[in-house]
């Protein structure tokens, strides 16, 4: 019997889960309260001053949400489910240097993915120092992470440990080895800083856990295992920006039957007894279901639309919320040669910047700004004779920061996703 299934909220993850279930034989309808699917991987257009020419017909084009993607073989995997190739649906480009590096001490090192190369550029960076083996040593015991997370949560929905270990096997000794490894107790920036204790160089390295919207100070060590997934798959720019992912998705779904309808608010959910029975919307209508995936933030999905004994036991978790950054969108006039793909400039001291946002809730005294300069890799996104758009992005003023996701400046942000 071929199930219903419905996917509350169309965003990346959303997308993922509609064309997963679809692929699985499961009848599915996807609703997102905003006009467009996609989430946060939202595109702004706009118009080049004096109508420069080009092929983008004259004008910016800007990623608003995510722009650094890790981990290809997720995508991959999605597309496999339904015998495609996403190499050929949605190609990407593979960037080296992974991201370039401005210090206030004027100097400047790039990301690079091969391990023994970016060990040897440590080297030069700080000369007689033996940052480079350390850096090597590093990327043992992130890839080590990498293997126990592979294990344990990553391809899981998680919620505390509990979640993560098989109870039956918690006493068996490759068991206890593996969660000894997981160095609990220990952050990510005591694990960099006894490997690299260079201030610039571990600098760099924290960032790898602000995908996540963690400070290294406060973030567990298993987060550096996004150290072993940077080299060893790489980063990469899909073909079109990251918006493109989101296009993929929604047509790899589409193509496999589901029912897409953005511009559809859900207001609640009926269930009975335990059991979903159905999604009720903003215009009244009542969709009768089996099951409904939500990629809807978690702590609204409890409290809007689960509702009842259920939805105030997650409230009581106390989960906090991430806050988002300020981002500037800069279509300008000439290129700027010394500037890579993805480029940070950083924070004269990283403690005093991460104690500011994560523990005092003020904005830092001096926060490490990303720039997007994606024309580097892409001309369609800015006309010919312009080339180059990029986005400037400061880390919050409280709660979590999240590099790579960004919301615009109010005139052009769109509504949130549902």
């Amino acid at each position: 019997m071929v199930s219903h299934v419905v996917v509350v909220g169309g965003g990346l993850g959303g997308l993922a889960a509609a064309a997963t279930a679809a692929a699985r034989g499961h009848k599915v309808t996807l609703l997102d309260k905003n006009p467009w699917l996609g989430g946060k991987a939202a595109v702004l257009r706009l118009p080049a001053p004096g109508g420069a020419a080009g092929t983008n017909g004259g004008e910016f084009r800007f990623d608003m949400g995510p722009t650094i993607l890790t981990v290809p073989r997720v995508l991959r995997r999605i597309f496999a489910e339904a015998g495609r190739d996403q190499a050929q649906d949605l190609p990407l480009i593979r960037l080296d240097p992974q991201w370039r590096c401005f210090f206030e001490d004027k100097t400047q090192i790039d990301l690079i993915e091969n391990v023994d190369a970016m060990a040897r550029a440590m080297d030069g960076f700080a000369p007689g120092t033996n940052q480079g083996e350390g850096y090597k040593r590093f990327q043992q015991v992130a890839k080590n992470l990498h293997e126990i997370s592979e294990k344990f949560f990553f391809w899981k929905s998680v919620e505390g440990l509990t979640d993560t270990i098989d109870m039956k096997s918690n006493f068996a000794p490759n068991t206890m080895r593996d969660v000894m490894a997981l160095r609990m107790g220990r952050t990510v920036a005591k694990i960099i800083r006894g490997h690299v204790p260079d201030a610039r160089l571990a600098q760099m390295l924290d960032h790898f856990c602000q995908y996540v919207g963690s400070s290294p100070y406060l973030a567990p060590a298993v987060l550096c295992s996004i150290g072993d997934m940077q080299a060893s798959e790489g980063i990469w720019y899909p073909k079109g920006g990251t918006r493109a992912v989101a296009e993929g998705l929604a047509n790899l779904a589409g193509s496999l039957g589901a029912d897409l309808r953005p511009g559809v608010e859900v207001t609640g959910f009926e269930v009975e007894n335990g059991t979903m029975k159905a999604v009720r919307t903003a215009g009244g209508e009542r969709i009768a279901c089996d099951a409904v995936i939500s990629n809807m933030d978690a702590i609204r999905t409890y409290k809007e639309l689960v509702g009842g004994p259920v939805g105030e036991k997650y409230a009581k978790k106390g989960y906090e919320p991430a806050c988002s950054g300020v981002v500037l969108y800069l279509g300008l006039k000439k290129r700027y040669d010394h500037l890579a793909h993805h480029c940070f400039v950083f924070s004269r001291d990283a403690e005093e910047e991460f104690d500011a946002i994560y523990k005092r809730g003020v904005p830092a005294p001096d926060p490490t700004a990303y720039l997007a300069a994606p024309s580097c890799s892409d001309d369609t996104v800015a006309p010919e004779g312009a080339r180059r758009s990029m986005s400037w992005s400061i880390p919050p003023t409280c709660g979590r920061a999240t590099i790579g996701r960004r919301c615009s400046p109010p005139t052009a942000r769109p509504s949130s996703t549902s």
